[in-house]
């Protein structure tokens, strides 16, 4: 099957429908290898653009990526059992190869060549830095400008309100100019040789009113800014996690928990701290600016240009800084989002930590985040300190200017006593605050990265709408036909699988650890969905149904239950929250829960803890049982729900079961096979392939794979009954 020729490997009239490089030659080293895909050929091109591989698609039987320590190899397996090595790459090309797999494969069964070759990205496509996340935000090639409309439109709905606060921004601007005038105007009336103590008393009184509804328009617009940035912030948040909520559970396989928490809580958290402190002192102070220098300009335009020409040198030293002092806050939030990351882990497995006698390492890890996020911080501050100082300087340069320039004036007669105050006075309105416009681009710099952070969540595909499809009542019958599905796409962990569960019908999910049971039943909740193939309910594509509607008509009992913190009532009324009380008893009842509950210091009312830590094991899945009873779905999914409790406890959660599967189908996953005796069948998976399917007694009396399992298994129970007498 090697071929040497020159030619490009195509039929006439045939195009290539994929190509992607590897980056690694067929002993290791690095080396381009071009991996070009036809409908009739997979063909591999060194650099020189030489043949040096041509495999038909017609010879093969499947593609599949096999995994290396730091990458992997695309293999070609032929109808002839022949495994061929096409291609080696590093980890940052396993992706795309794993899509190119499965369109190899596709092709290999006669299907259409659908895959999506596009791969995580890793560096910037615009300034080529490397990215803090996959996928992520370049913290150095952030528009703020388009960050800061997009914040803007969260307004909408306080359109008024902003409005007035600019209203008051205005007011107040205006009113601040007076006073420095009036003071002006004393001192010149005092030169003048105006002693009179009724034009003094007037002005003074003017001042006095100034003031007094310079304060009202400051409280007034301080507490409207509260509400109103409180109020955006508030909205950034639940929209935040509304989008979390709906993301692909994908995602959260990618992402650590610590991490996306930190969307919703840090980066929020900054993004209200600049709008209710950063943005109004921007907003206000930037008017001042304008307004303070027009008033100085009537007065003197000469002194004007001289006072303010460090102005501009304050700003160029902002703007150069600006960048690298926001991409350096950009990675204190990434370095504060692993502190949060190895926090909540290390609680969440708090147990575990202490049954190892763990304490210590995991202190040394968090020591060693800390440690990163200190550095990083202090890199940060101690950049942006620089660069205040240098501001500082700038700005006390205008006031020396001042000085010199106006007061030779002054001194000639080309400037009152009272303008050289006024001037004096408006300088500090200005150069004071300009000094901490420095500050404001650091909440701004920070306040931006957190809202990129909470914007590429939002900008997240969700998974497949909740809303819009067929929205109809379910009876129950779910049928895979040739269904394929891998977390990795060339390393299908679904292949090929066809069954039909029948309306009522109790499946028990029997095979080893990997053999693809959870899968499926992720699967059947459309948790995932199928890379190929179809899964029906009714005879409906499950893609066709409305997915609120659907999940709504499922029940699901974990091995591992999980409680909200609230009471025993409350969580069993999760999944119907409109139940009554005497239904929720009912449902208690039926799970085998209702007695123990009763023995609860305050029954129904009994808060479970944080997840459930107050119950035990056998309490908590009785209570998930109870759960999944008063939601009364048509489809119920038993996910080795009596693996982890003793024998009396496991009796009576049978018992709740037996209950519960009555007219629903019924998709079970035992850890004892025995306790699938009473499923109507059992489906044996093997390596993603369903092996053997019928009863427990017809495969026992075929003694095949399953009947293999049981003895396995007995023979493990036999040993464990030894060492424990």
């Amino acid at each position: 099957m090697l071929s040497a020729d020159a030619d490009s490997g195509l039929r006439e009239g045939e195009s290539f429908l994929a190509e992607l490089a590897a980056d690694l030659t067929e002993d290791g080293r690095f080396g381009i290898r071009h991996v070009r895909v036809s409908e009739s050929a997979v063909t591999v091109t060194n650099e020189a653009g030489a043949i040096i591989l041509n495999v038909p698609i017609a010879d093969l039987e499947e593609a599949k990526n096999a995994s290396l320590v730091s990458g992997g190899r695309l293999v070609l397996r032929t109808k002839s059992h022949e495994d061929i090595v096409a291609a080696s790459y590093s980890l940052t090309r396993a992706q795309a190869f794993g899509e190119l797999a499965r369109g190899i494969q596709q092709l290999a069964k006669g299907e259409e060549f659908n895959v999506n070759l596009v791969q995580q990205k890793i560096r910037c496509d615009k300034c080529g830095r490397l990215l803090p996340e996959k996928d992520g935000v370049c913290p150095n090639c952030i528009n703020r400008g388009k960050t800061m409309l997009r914040l803007g439109s969260f307004l909408k709905p306080y359109k008024k309100k902003a409005i007035l606060l600019g209203v008051y921004a205005t007011g107040s601007t205006a009113l601040a100019l007076l006073p420095p005038k009036i003071q002006g105007e004393i001192l010149d009336a005092f030169n003048a040789g105006n002693r009179e103590i009724g034009p003094l008393m007037q002005m003074v009184g003017l001042w006095a009113l100034v003031l007094v509804g310079l304060a009202s328009i400051q409280v007034l617009s301080g507490r409207l800014n509260t509400w109103l940035g409180s109020n955006l912030a508030s909205d950034l948040r639940t929209t935040t996690y509304r989008a979390i909520e709906f993301l692909n559970l994908n995602y959260f396989d990618k992402k650590p928990v610590g991490a996306i928490a930190s969307r919703v809580t840090q980066d929020t958290d900054r993004v209200w701290f600049f709008l209710v402190d950063g943005l109004p002192f921007l907003v206000i102070n930037g008017m001042m600016l304008v307004a303070v220098a027009a008033m100085i300009f009537s007065i003197n335009w000469l002194l004007a240009i001289m006072i303010l020409a460090p102005i501009p040198l304050v700003a160029f030293i902002s703007v150069k800084v600006w960048k690298p002092i926001s991409n350096l806050f950009f990675r204190t939030s990434q370095k504060m989002a692993r502190v949060h990351m190895h926090l909540n882990e290390s609680l969440m497995g708090i147990r575990v930590v202490k049954a190892f006698a763990k304490e210590d390492n995991e202190y040394a890890k968090f020591k060693t985040r800390s440690e990163e996020l200190r550095n990083a911080n202090i890199k940060a501050d101690q950049t942006w300190h620089t660069a205040f100082g240098g501001m500082t300087l700038c700005v006390t340069l205008g006031t020396v200017i001042h000085w010199a320039v106006g007061g030779t004036m002054l001194y000639r007669g080309q400037l009152t006593f009272g303008e050289f105050y006024m001037i004096h006075a408006y300088l500090g309105m200005v150069y004071g605050p300009l000094q901490w416009f420095a500050s404001v681009n650091n909440w701004f710099s920070r306040a931006m990265a957190g809202a990129e952070r909470i914007f590429e969540i939002l900008d997240t595909k969700p998974e497949s709408a909740l809303d819009g499809g067929d929205v109809r009542k379910i009876t129950g019958q779910v049928e895979f036909r040739d269904v394929r599905f891998g977390y990795d796409k060339s390393n299908p962990v679904i292949n090929g699988v066809s069954f039909t569960a029948k309306e009522g019908e109790m499946i028990g999910l029997v095979g080893h650890s990997g053999a693809g049971k959870s899968t499926t039943i992720n699967l059947v909740s459309r948790f995932y969905e199928p890379d190929q193939g179809q899964i029906l309910i009714d005879g409906i594509d499950y893609r066709e149904l409305d997915l609120r509607s659907y999940r709504n008509q499922i029940g699901i009992v974990l091995q591992e239950p999980f409680l909200f913190n609230g009471t025993i009532a409350d969580n069993i009324k999760y999944g119907n929250p409109d139940a009554t009380m005497e239904q929720v008893m009912e449902a208690a009842k039926a799970a085998n829960a209702h007695d123990f509950v009763l023995m609860k210091s305050d029954g129904y009312d009994t808060m479970v803890g944080e997840r459930g830590a107050r119950m035990s094991g056998g309490e908590k899945q009785r209570i998930s049982i109870a759960r999944a009873i008063l939601h009364d779905p048509k489809i119920l999914i038993l996910d080795e729900a009596t693996s982890s409790v003793d024998v009396e406890t496991e009796r009576k959660i049978q018992e709740a079961i037996q209950r519960l599967i009555a007219g629903r189908t019924t998709f079970a996953i035992a850890h004892r096979l025995s306790t699938l005796r009473n499923a109507d069948r059992l489906l044996v998976l093997d390596r993603g392939k369903v092996v053997e399917e019928g009863t427990h007694e017809e495969l026992m009396d075929r003694k095949g794979r399953f009947y293999d399992l049981v003895q396995t298994q007995s023979a493990v129970n036999e040993i464990i009954g030894i060492g424990t007498v």
